[in-house]
C-alpha cells in the first residue's frame, strides 16, 4: 500500500534527512517508526501524503507513483490519506462536531464548505464518528474547552469523517499523560484493527510501540537502521537505536 524506493531528501545542502530509504507498507499494517529526534521520522510521514517530494528515488501509494499524480488525481489520494498530529490541529473555537465535519470538505461542494451548511447525511456520520471514539455528549463542546485526550480523539473521529484508509499518527500521545496515550494507542488500534485501517505511527515510547504496532522501523540520521516485526526487538535493539539512551 505504502512503498519508498531510494529515497534521498535534504532541506539544507549536504545534510541529508533520509537517506536511500526504501521500504514497504502493507495494506492493513500497524507500524510504528522511532528513532531520536531529527532522525527523518516526521519528513518519512509527510512523503506518503506528498506534502515533501523526495529529492531522489519514488513514493508510491496504492500502487501509483506520487511524482506521476498532480491535481485530482493527487488530491484523490491525498483524500485517503489522514493525518493525527501531536498538537492536534484542531480549530479550537469551533465546536467538536464542527472539527469532525471539516473530514468530509473535500466531498462537498464549495458553498458547502464556505457557509458550514453540511448534509443531514454529513452531520450523521460525524455524530457517529464522535460516539465511535467516545465523545458522543460532547458533539456541541467547544474544543478549546476540552482535555488533551479528547482533542485526540476529535481527530481521530476527523480522520473516520475523512473514510481515510491510511492514517499517517506524527506523535499522536506525546503531548498527553500516560492514562490519556495508553487510551488513544488502544483506540487507535481497535479501529485499525476493526475497518482495517494502514497506520504508519511516529513514536518516542519504545514500550508503546513493542505493545500496539506489528512491526518497529528503526531511523538513525536519516537512514533505516532496523527493519523488523516487534518480535525481533528487544532491550539491546532499543539501546542500540538510541545510543544508549530511550
Amino acid at each position: 500500500m505504502l512503498e519508498l524506493k531510494n529515497v534521498t531528501h535534504q532541506f539544507h545542502e549536504n545534510e541529508p534527512v533520509l537517506q536511500q530509504v526504501s521500504l514497504k507498507v502493507a495494506e492493513g499494517e500497524f507500524v510504528a517508526v522511532i528513532g531520536r529526534s531529527g532522525a527523518g521520522k516526521t519528513t518519512l510521514l509527510k512523503l506518503f501524503n506528498a506534502m515533501v517530494t523526495p529529492q531522489q528515488g519514488t513514493v508510491w501509494v496504492n500502487g501509483q507513483c506520487l511524482s506521476q499524480c498532480s491535481g485530482k488525481k493527487l488530491r484523490q489520494i491525498q483524500q485517503k490519506i489522514a493525518v493525527i498530529y501531536q498538537d492536534f490541529c484542531l480549530v479550537d473555537q469551533s465546536t467538536a462536531l464542527e472539527n469532525v465535519l471539516h473530514g468530509a470538505l473535500y466531498r462537498n461542494p464549495f458553498w458547502r464548505v464556505m457557509t458550514g451548511c453540511f448534509s443531514e447525511q454529513d452531520n450523521k456520520n460525524a455524530k457517529e464518528a464522535l460516539a465511535k471514539v467516545g465523545l458522543a455528549e460532547k458533539a456541541d463542546a467547544l474544543v478549546s474547552t476540552l482535555s488533551g485526550g479528547e482533542k485526540q480523539r476529535v481527530a481521530i473521529a476527523r480522520a473516520l469523517m475523512q473514510q481515510a484508509c491510511i492514517i499517517l499518527a506524527d506523535e499522536p500521545v506525546a503531548s498527553l499523560d500516560p492514562v490519556a496515550a495508553e487510551q488513544i494507542l488502544s483506540l487507535l488500534k481497535s479501529l485499525q484493527q476493526e475497518k482495517k485501517l494502514t497506520v504508519v505511527m511516529n513514536i518516542h515510547n519504545t514500550l508503546q510501540a513493542a505493545q500496539y504496532a506489528e512491526r518497529i522501523i528503526g531511523l538513525r540520521q536519516g537512514v533505516v537502521v532496523k527493519d523488523a516485526p516487534v518480535s525481533a526487538w528487544d532491550e539491546d535493539s532499543f539501546t542500540a537505536m538510541y545510543g544508549g539512551a530511550q
